[in-house]
């Protein structure tokens, strides 16, 4: 029954914490709409298009070989000067650390 009461504990503690990650991750993802529609309304006034942002879009999205709408930040390795995806602290071909 203790036991019990503790995991029943745990798990309403995770909740929380869940919850409020989630709280966080919403707040992020409503400020950069917001900043996004900004910048959209601003091409829009210089003579920039929906068009036009669309194929950038689709351009920098292609930059890793996969139209998956998805940015990864790329970076080269210092020794054998292949690309490396930034989440690596080493590189996948030669093992030499990168920046």
């Amino acid at each position: 029954m203790k036991e019990n009461k503790e995991k029943i504990r745990a798990v309403s503690m995770k909740s929380s914490i869940n919850e409020s990650d989630l709280k966080v991750l919403q707040d992020k993802v409503d400020h950069l709409s917001l900043v996004c529609q900004a910048m959209c309304e601003l091409l829009e006034q210089v003579g920039f298009d929906k068009t036009m942002l669309a194929k950038k879009i689709q351009e920098i999205d292609l930059r890793d070989g996969k139209l998956d709408g998805k940015f990864s930040q790329k970076k080269t390795c210092p020794q054998c000067e292949r690309v490396v995806a930034a989440r690596h602290i080493r590189c996948l071909f030669c093992g030499t650390e990168t920046p």
